[in-house]
C-alpha cells in the first residue's frame, strides 16, 4: 500500500497550505541529494517532492482525500502528479538555486536527460454503455481500441534489429545543447533539446525498416474491461498502458461508463428504489408478496393495513457501498391494485364493509 502523503510530510489531514509548505521546506533541506550524501536520501527526496506536489495543489489534494492513496495512484501518473508544480521558485526561496529549472528537476528525479521532458504517449478515450443491473453486479465488456503501439520489429527502439545505438556526437550524450550568448544584460545561457538525437543522448546506427525510425505504428486491439459492481453513471475507468505508445511512457486508456436507465429501478446513493404491486386483500389482511430486486425475487411478509405508497425495505439488496463493505438496501414502494370491475357478490361485500366502517365511526363519536 502506498505511503500516505500526509505522513510523509509529517502533517495532519487538516493542515493549511502554509503548514504543508513549511513542512516540505524543512524536509527538502534535510534530504536534498546535494546536501545529504546518504544513499537513501535521494529516494526520500523523491517521495517528499511527490507528496508536496499533490498536497500543495488544491484539486489534486481534494482527489487524494476523496479516493485515498491506492485509488489516487491508479488515476494519476507521475507526470500528472508533478505537472504545474513549480519547484524552482520554492528552492530559490530556500536559498537552494542549483542552476536548473523545474523541467530539469523533474528530469533528474526520474532519470531523463536534462533539457527534455519525458516523451509520453497520448491518453485515449473510449465509452461503453451497460444495463442498470450490470452496474449493480459488475460486468466485463470487450472493446475494440485503435491506438499507437510500439513497432513490432524494433520494439520502440527505432533501430534496425542487430543494429546498435551510438552516442550522439552533437550533444555528447546529454540530450541537450547549451548555448551561451553575450547580451546587453550579460551572458545568457539557453538549453534546448538536441535536434539530432531528440533528447535521447543516442541514436540508432541504422533505423528500423518497418517503422522508418518512428518506433511505433497504428494498431487495433480487443480490450476486456472489468467494470466493478456499483459503478456510477458517468464514471471513468482507467487502464494503464493501453493508450498510445511513447518512448518514455505509454499513455492510458480512459473508458467512460454510461448506464442505460431501467424501467424498474432507480438509484439513490447506495440504495435501489423500485415498486411492488399487491392486491387489495393482501394490503388489508397482510400476507406475503414477492419483491423483484436486481438480484432476483425476494419474498417478504407485509402487515395488515399496508397503505398505498408505503415503503418496504429489504436490507443488503441495494448497490455495493462506495465506501466500506456490504451493500445498500432495496426500497420498494407499495402499489395497491384497486379492481376496476367487481362482481355483484364483490360489490355486496364492499358495501357491507363500508356499512361496518360507518357504524364504527358513529360509535366512536357517540351517536348511539
Amino acid at each position: 500500500m502506498p505511503e500516505d502523503y500526509y505522513k510523509i510530510l509529517g502533517v495532519s489531514r487538516s493542515a493549511t497550505p502554509d503548514e504543508i509548505k513549511s513542512a516540505y521546506r524543512g524536509l527538502a533541506l534535510k534530504y536534498h541529494p546535494d546536501k545529504n550524501k546518504d544513499k537513501e536520501a535521494e529516494n526520500r527526496f523523491k517521495t517528499i517532492n511527490e507528496a508536496y506536489a499533490v498536497l500543495s495543489d488544491p484539486e489534486k489534494r481534494r482527489q487524494y482525500d476523496t479516493f485515498g492513496p491506492d485509488q489516487f495512484n491508479q488515476r494519476y501518473t507521475q507526470e500528472d502528479i508533478f505537472r504545474n508544480t513549480n519547484f524552482e521558485d520554492i528552492f530559490r526561496s530556500m536559498g537552494m538555486d542549483f542552476g536548473f529549472g523545474s523541467d530539469d528537476i523533474f528530469g533528474s528525479m526520474f532519470g531523463f536527460p536534462q533539457g527534455r521532458r519525458p516523451e509520453a504517449g497520448n491518453d485515449i478515450l473510449a465509452e461503453t454503455r451497460i444495463s442498470f443491473e450490470d452496474s449493480a453486479k459488475g460486468t466485463v465488456r470487450k472493446l475494440r481500441i485503435a491506438h499507437i503501439k510500439a513497432c513490432a520489429r524494433c520494439h520502440g527502439t527505432r533501430a534496425e534489429p542487430g543494429s546498435r545505438e551510438v552516442k550522439c556526437d552533437r550533444c555528447g550524450g546529454s540530450g541537450s545543447i547549451q548555448v551561451t550568448q553575450r547580451s546587453p544584460f550579460g551572458m545568457i545561457r539557453t538549453v534546448s533539446v538536441c535536434d539530432r538525437c531528440l533528447g535521447a543522448g543516442k541514436y540508432p546506427e541504422k533505423t528500423c525498416k518497418s517503422c522508418r525510425g518512428a518506433g511505433a505504428s497504428s494498431a487495433s486491439d480487443d480490450v476486456e474491461v472489468s467494470i466493478p459492481p456499483g459503478v456510477q453513471n458517468g464514471a471513468r475507468l482507467r487502464l494503464r498502458g493501453m493508450g498510445d505508445y511513447g518512448r518514455d511512457r505509454t499513455g492510458d486508456l480512459y473508458i467512460d461508463i454510461g448506464i442505460i436507465p431501467s424501467r424498474d429501478f432507480t438509484r439513490d446513493g447506495d440504495n435501489i428504489l423500485g415498486t411492488v404491486r399487491m392486491p387489495l386483500h393482501t394490503a388489508l389482511l397482510g400476507g406475503e408478496v414477492t419483491v423483484q430486486t436486481v438480484y432476483g425475487g425476494r419474498k417478504v411478509s407485509v402487515a395488515e393495513g399496508t397503505q398505498n405508497n408505503a415503503d418496504i425495505k429489504i436490507k443488503g439488496e441495494g448497490m455495493p457501498r462506495s465506501r466500506g463493505s456490504g451493500r445498500g438496501d432495496h426500497i420498494a414502494k407499495v402499489i395497491v391494485d384497486i379492481p376496476t370491475q367487481l362482481s355483484n357478490e364483490q360489490k355486496q361485500l364492499v358495501r357491507k364493509l363500508a356499512d361496518m366502517d360507518d357504524g364504527d365511526k358513529k360509535k366512536k363519536f357517540g351517536i348511539f
